[in-house]
């Protein structure tokens, strides 16, 4: 294990996170807040352990990087920019640290849920952090290691994949520096967007913001606790899906796009097989809702397509109280859930491009249970999928199902019923966030106690790193010193 090298790393993170930080400190200085001295603390602490992390940290040119010290790096960079996030919610002296913890991890794993009954609770400043915590957490490690990713190669790959999963991700520029450097352009050229257009609409200023970086994000923060229902706008409600829409797609896809790569983008069958699921469900909904007089048609169409992109991209916005919905509409919204986004998005979930594989790898078996001696090629768009890939999106698939079940046992040890236990595991594992029951989308987590806390930030945290970054350190083996590694 070079431990130098990945303290060096872990510095090159604090330096961001420091300048992060800076901008909420900004805020508190304008407003001459109290909060000066919390953000200035949290920056000076920032700045020391970066400060240290370099002293003894090394990086020599052309060095590699092995998946021993990205796994390191991609888990402790986690584990150490939420446990210093937590830091400003701490100090306000309205929480405890493991709530604390719980406003940071879910504002950087993008969940967007909250246990505040109150967001009078959070001075502007803490908004403004609360708000950036999510936008950060979207863009993820890509974003906050494009200053290091340069100098990596195999090791490199390994980060780039870890938080932009997906069964048949790839890199579609020459180097990860380039790809990153393209997300980030887009990513940041969306929130602008966004913001702009909201304020077209009407929306207040700080507003408007909020939703952006969250919508980009695939978060969900809201400054409403009824999410996006407060508005009472249409407009709003067109704009927000149509940009958790965009965001959930396979970012790969908009790059093609700009290199006028039509032929790649006809062929890339991901988005379709995504607006294929979404679709349907939708319809599923719309028609349920509608058959069962709950809402008329225009307000089925409405709120169902809301709800379905709003789910299916993890985002976990609410534009009506979709916990009081007919039963069958709260299953299918469960279901969402566990899907999720594309790959290489910001959204979580299982990704529809493991689904799908699953699924043609499960017809070959029954065709092969018919037919021994048949040879069946399973394909994804033109593209022939190996049998190593179709193992590991199998063993992912189980281990994401048996952690699911896991946690749901863990927190229904908490006291909530076994529903309410389901929903709010899919949802924090898939970064969701609202679910059912007492955390409904008009409910806060305020009402999960602190044992019940702490396995909600451990899903939170298994959902965004996709299950294996940090179980594999579980493993005796990865401690061993060898070559393979």
């Amino acid at each position: 294990m070079n431990y130098r090298l990945i303290l060096n790393l872990l510095g090159n993170l604090c330096i961001a996170f420091t300048i992060i930080i800076f901008l909420p400190l900004v805020v508190a200085l304008i407003h001459h807040s109290s909060s000066v001295p919390i953000f200035l603390g949290t920056m000076c602490l920032s700045g020391l352990i970066s400060l240290v992390c370099k002293r003894y940290g090394e990086m020599k040119s052309n060095q590699r990087m092995r998946v021993r010290e990205a796994v390191i790096v991609v888990g402790l960079g986690w584990l150490l920019v939420c446990t210093m996030g937590a830091i400003p919610y701490y100090l306000t002296g309205n929480h405890d640290f493991v709530t604390a913890l719980f406003e940071s991890v879910s504002g950087f794993t993008t969940t967007g849920v909250t246990t505040a009954q109150s967001f009078s609770e959070f001075s502007v400043p803490v908004l403004v952090w609360r708000c950036l915590t999510h936008w950060c957490g979207g863009i993820g490690v890509i974003m906050l290691f494009i200053v290091i990713m340069p100098r990596m190669n195999s090791g490199a790959g390994y980060l780039f994949n870890a938080e932009l999963p997906g069964g048949m991700g790839e890199r579609n520029l020459p180097q990860i520096k380039e790809s990153a450097k393209f997300i980030v352009s887009v990513y940041v050229g969306l929130t602008v967007l966004e913001i702009f257009l909201l304020l077209l609409v009407g929306v207040d200023v700080f507003q408007a913001m909020n939703v952006a970086l969250a919508t980009v994000a695939t978060g969900g923060f809201s400054f409403f606790h009824d999410s996006l229902i407060s508005f009472h706008s249409v407009y709003v409600e067109v704009i927000t899906v149509v940009f958790m829409l965009i965001s959930s797609i396979n970012y790969s896809l908009y790059y093609r796009i700009w290199r006028r790569d039509w032929t790649a983008v006809k062929e890339e069958p991901e988005h379709r097989y995504y607006f294929g699921w979404l679709f349907a469900a939708f319809i599923m909904i719309a028609a349920n809702l509608y058959l069962t007089g709950y809402m008329d048609l225009f307000d089925s169409l409405r709120y169902g397509i809301f709800q379905t992109i709003s789910i299916g991209s993890t985002t976990g916005f609410a534009s009506d109280d979709f916990d009081k919905w007919p039963s069958f509409s709260r299953y299918v919204l469960f279901l969402l859930m566990f899907v999720g986004g594309c790959s290489n998005s910001t959204a979580g979930g299982i990704k529809i491009s493991r689904m799908v594989i699953l699924l043609k790898a499960s017809w070959a078996e029954l065709l092969r249970t018919l037919h021994p001696r048949i040879v069946y090629t399973i394909r994804f768009g033109q593209r022939i999928v190996d049998p190593k890939t179709v193992g590991n999106i199998t063993r992912f698939f189980f281990l994401y199902i048996s952690v699911y079940i896991v946690l749901t046992i863990l927190i229904s040890l908490s006291g909530l019923n076994i529903m309410d236990s389901m929903g709010v595991i899919a949802a924090l594992l898939s970064s969701v966030g609202p679910a059912f029951g007492i955390v409904g989308p008009t409910m806060t987590y305020s009402e999960i106690s602190t044992y019940g806390r702490i396995i909600c930030i451990l899903a939170m945290i298994l959902g965004r790193l996709e299950i294996f970054t940090l179980l594999v350190v579980f493993q005796p083996d990865f401690w061993t010193v060898k070559k393979n590694w």
